[in-house]
């Protein structure tokens, strides 16, 4: 059911932002960590990955964490946005818990190296993505917040210059995977 859930509103998104004349290349793709992370969420309550649940234990709760915590609204929160916005984080907080307190799911031992260097791939990737974007369209896209820091009021981002905001979002990228790690560890719920 949460698995259906996310989908029906991955796909009602999509639909509204046509319906409403706001889905453009540059903001709507879910090229996000927590756009990516509902995706992950989408696949694994269908077909569970070891590495995939790391991934949204790992990467997906902190981000979703800070998004509820620090709210950007790319469209607006006008209408179905703002329900959507906290549905999406929500969902990506709740199911790796779902998946680790209901089926008992722990992480490996090693999965914090796995995902924090994950992170770094999926940031060069995408860093490349907003590229090709920007030679094709004109205009950079900013997915992952590589080419503009994020207008939230975060206060762990004390610079939004480029790009200079990017070191530190690595490193408290890393401190945050550290700590849901160990967190995870002092429950038991990572493997030996």
């Amino acid at each position: 059911f949460i698995g259906v859930l996310l989908f029906v509103r991955f796909s009602f998104l999509h639909g509204y932002e046509v319906g409403l004349n706001h889905w453009n290349i540059f903001n709507s793709l879910p090229l996000h960590l927590c756009g990516i992370s509902s995706i992950v969420c989408i696949i694994i309550m269908f077909n569970y990955n070891q590495s995939l649940f790391e991934y949204i234990v790992l990467l997906g709760i902190p981000s979703a964490v800070h998004s509820i915590l620090t709210p950007q609204f790319i469209h607006g929160w006008d209408g179905y946005y703002f329900y959507d916005f906290y549905l999406t984080h929500g969902g990506i907080l709740l199911i790796p818990l779902y998946l680790t307190v209901v089926f008992g799911h722990k992480i490996r031992r090693d999965s914090w190296k796995t995902a924090f260097i994950n992170g770094l791939i999926l940031a060069a990737i995408i860093g490349i993505l907003n590229i090709i974007i920007g030679v094709f369209y004109g205009t950079f896209s900013n997915y992952m917040y590589l080419c503009t820091a994020p207008i939230a009021d975060n206060p762990l981002l004390l610079t939004s210059q480029w790009p200079y905001y990017i070191p530190m979002i690595i490193f408290f990228m890393f401190i945050h995977v550290m700590i849901v790690f160990y967190i995870y560890k002092l429950i038991g719920k990572v493997s030996k």
